[in-house]
């Protein structure tokens, strides 16, 4: 078949009308055309007012109404320490010890989870290895729980001899009690100030299936998880609405409220041992407090993130790049970290930053399912901004849409690839 100019005039009416509705469809049709996007009560969005709830009731809609939540917007906020000399300026280079040292003079205190030997001379029957159980205690026959945690060597000492004696069963003559430290636990303690994530962190943690011998043949035990804070941080940790300085937990009917602020702020907090039985109840504000976004102890270290980015410069999702690292985010990603862990953000100019991101996300106090649409060069100039650029919840899905100009170039494409077979008739 011979090549011939195009010359069939009666097709120009077709192609016109072709290549108009294609216009129409890929200019007129956004992503989420007929979609609710506001950003009314969006669960992410700090600046927002919150959502009101009957208290004990499921999560409605019906009962989604404005709150003002000016007085949660600092709770959980990291607090700021300042010293305009040096602490202690005179003794700055002088070797702390317990002569000259406040602290180390007390000498060495005893944790939860410590393992002593209690050397009882003549006393056969108390002699041994314990362990300080997760209150604080140590229990030895006959005498009964001493508490230990919080007390030197030496105090613990002088308890147990006084335990004797007032048992009858040694004379204050006879009453000689060596504690020695076998193992010292991991521990809670709280770091607050100028570090990047103040808060509760356990220190001096042991790997996973590594317990020393020691420990088997001791009696008493002590578990690092069984505390307030592991369980709820195994219920997926508190979310940004919490009511973080009124924890409830109930035990045969009695009822406590704790503050547990601390596990974010670095202020003491205490992390109360669990039993069985026990009622863990964490209110909700109804406000979406930002300073609660970052991972702790009793929030989630990271969560999972849908995310769909179909580009022609890739051509499927493997090629650029969605994969389980992508999706695996730290607890505190924005959008825009999400839109750049996508490989939406970047590349030229003027076809990539029209592109828009839709974001679908869970409202867990009200239910709903909100869809909110960003474009890419407004996120990345106002990406400051609550409304614009909000929090990412675990389960959320980002989908990145091509820009007007990758639609008219498909359109194009398209069109040539109709008109070409007519050419060669």
């Amino acid at each position: 078949m011979l090549y011939q100019p195009f010359n069939n005039y009666k097709m120009i009416p077709l192609l016109v009308a072709l290549f108009a509705t294609l216009a129409l469809q890929g200019c007129a049709r956004h992503s989420s055309e007929n979609m609710d996007k506001s950003a009314l009560r969006f669960y992410g969005m700090p600046a927002d007012n919150g959502d009101d709830f009957i208290h004990e009731k499921a999560p409605n809609s019906v009962f989604a109404e404005g709150l003002n939540c000016s007085q949660f917007k600092d709770m959980g906020a990291a607090l700021n320490y300042r010293t305009d000399k040096p602490i202690n300026l005179t003794t700055t280079s002088i070797i702390a010890t317990g002569e000259n040292d406040l602290i180390l003079a007390q000498g060495l205190i005893l944790s939860p989870g410590d393992l002593v030997e209690v050397l009882i001379e003549d006393g056969e029957g108390f002699n041994g290895r314990y362990i300080i159980d997760n209150a604080g205690y140590v229990k030895l026959p006959l005498i009964g729980i001493i508490e230990a945690g919080g007390a030197t060597t030496n105090t613990l000492e002088d308890k147990i001899e006084l335990a004797l004696v007032r048992a009858e069963i040694f004379q204050p003559a006879n009453a000689s009690v060596t504690i020695h430290v076998l193992n010292w636990s991991s521990i809670s303690v709280s770091v607050a100030g100028a570090v990047f994530n103040p808060g509760t962190v356990l220190i001096n943690r042991r790997p996973k299936g590594v317990q020393n011998a020691e420990h088997l043949a001791a009696y008493g035990d002590y578990s690092p998880t069984r505390l307030l804070s592991e369980a709820i941080r195994t219920a997926s940790g508190i979310r940004p609405d919490a009511k973080l300085d009124q924890i409830i937990l109930i035990r045969k009917g009695w009822q406590v409220q704790i503050d547990m602020t601390g596990m974010l702020t670095g202020d003491l907090v205490k992390d109360y041992p669990l039993v069985a039985g026990d009622r863990v109840i964490v209110p909700s504000t109804g406000c979406f407090q930002p300073h609660l976004v970052r991972p702790s102890q009793i929030t989630p270290k990271g969560f999972r993130v849908f995310m769909s980015n179909l580009i022609d410069s890739a051509g499927d999702n493997a090629s650029a790049g969605i994969g389980k690292f992508a999706t695996s985010l730290p607890y505190g990603t924005r959008l825009l970290q999400a839109a750049v862990s996508a490989n939406c953000v970047g590349g030229k100019e003027w076809t990539n930053a029209p592109r828009r991101v839709v974001l679908s996300s869970r409202n867990p106090i009200t239910g709903e399912t909100q869809v909110i649409e960003r474009s890419v060069e407004e996120l990345m100039t106002m990406p400051n901004k609550g409304q614009i650029n909000p929090y990412l919840m675990p389960n959320d899905a980002v989908a990145c849409y091509d820009s007007d100009i990758t639609n008219y170039r498909d359109i194009a494409k398209t069109l040539t690839d109709l008109i070409i077979p007519f050419k060669l008739l």
